[in-house]
């Protein structure tokens, strides 16, 4: 009878460390295999440390038009996705592609003949253009890029980090010259105050903070 449960025992046993090298392989497998198709992420362009303009204006852009000498004419125009805003006395007018200080420009010549004070203020009130944000972080979603903006300014935007991120593996995905682009950014180190430069997002630039492996 002790024979049979020695026996049996060592079985057990024998079978229970050859479905440990199994689950150990296969796991090893695994992870080389997820680590081989990740590759490694290129090298972050050193273009992309440079503040950039937020640009000229565009379709879906909504601006503010103020009129010093007739306020009851203040109006918020959504750029017509022809380029075009429609404005009291003028009619249309064409937005897309100016600068908003060529736009101010062009509206206080055109209301020359038309009011006394023909001074005219534009302002952005939101971009059409943003970056997406997704992963670990308070409010996933759309941010309006209305500004230059880094890729650390665009977390704060987005309500910051969650309790489970992991800022040392923050992905930026970016659309360049027909071809998606992936880089792989360390947010601890500017969160430390160890010198860093910024990493300036472009638009429709995609970022995931991932999830802490602890």
């Amino acid at each position: 009878m002790n024979n049979k449960s020695g026996g049996a025992g060592k079985r057990l046993r024998q079978q229970f460390a050859t479905g440990w090298i199994c689950m150990s392989a296969l796991f090893a497998a695994f992870t080389f295999t997820s680590c081989r198709d990740m590759g490694p992420a290129p090298v972050v362009p050193a273009e992309a440390y440079v503040s950039k303009p937020s640009g000229n204006l565009a379709a879906g852009d909504e601006i503010s038009v103020s009129f010093s000498g007739a306020p009851e004419m203040n109006t918020k125009q959504k750029i017509q996705p022809n380029g075009m805003v429609s404005l009291p006395m003028v009619g249309d007018v064409s937005a897309a592609g100016r600068t908003i200080h060529s736009l101010q420009s062009a509206l206080t010549a055109r209301y020359q003949t038309h009011l006394q004070d023909p001074s005219v203020v534009v302002s952005l009130e939101s971009a059409a253009a943003g970056v997406y944000l997704s992963g670990q972080v308070l409010r996933p979603g759309k941010v309006p890029l209305d500004r230059p903006m880094t890729a650390l300014e665009a977390i704060m935007e987005a309500g910051g980090f969650t309790p489970l991120a992991n800022p040392k593996q923050v992905i930026v995905v970016r659309n360049q010259n027909g071809k998606q682009q992936r880089y792989v950014l360390n947010m601890n180190e500017a969160l430390s105050g160890a010198g860093s430069s910024p990493f300036y997002v472009r638009p429709y630039d995609v970022i995931y903070v991932k999830q802490s492996a602890w």
